[in-house]
């Protein structure tokens, strides 16, 4: 199992609650983004569990988490979704160092159990790298995927011309 720390548990092999509640806005802000609630906690160890430690552990490379817990003060600053399964420890926002996004989020669509995949902002050709949305839920997980081109949720997986816009 692992090592536990009661002020920074870890969540899996190589991910800890510290990681997944980080935020520049937060510290920027003075926000205290830690879960005060035992089931958001429950619900950011099966995302990385079921969903980023497979991910890290396939490809050998370190993950970032760019948005990962956001309590609602949080999710008010940076104008998140009032529903926002970023709320309830979900979902996280995820870049790969080594890899381009849309490998990860084909690997993810082909090898995890998540609840929705988003693809956002991606169009390598313009360096614009976007990042990737992944949720997972304690049941029911809807395996649904979606692409963000700055404006506007396509359903499915689909490259766009950012450059052009």
């Amino acid at each position: 199992m692992y090592k536990i720390n009661p002020l920074n548990p870890m969540l899996s092999k190589d991910l800890d609650l510290f990681t997944l509640c980080q935020s520049d806005t937060a510290a920027e802000q003075g926000i205290y983004n830690l879960p005060q609630d035992v089931s958001v906690v429950e619900n950011l160890t099966r995302l990385c569990q079921q969903v980023l430690q497979p991910a890290i552990t396939h490809f050998d490379l370190p993950l970032f988490i760019t948005s990962g817990y956001r309590c609602p003060r949080l999710n008010a600053e940076i104008v998140g979704l009032p529903d926002s399964q970023h709320l309830r420890g979900e979902a996280a926002d995820i870049m790969m160092g080594g890899i381009a996004n849309d490998t990860l989020a084909l690997w993810l669509i082909d090898n995890t159990d998540f609840d929705e995949l988003i693809l956002e902002k991606f169009d390598p050709r313009c360096g614009e790298y976007g990042w990737v949305h992944v949720s997972c839920v304690v049941t029911g997980n809807r395996k649904k995927v979606s692409t963000f081109d700055g404006d506007t949720f396509h359903d499915g997986f689909h490259y766009f011309d950012l450059a052009g816009k």
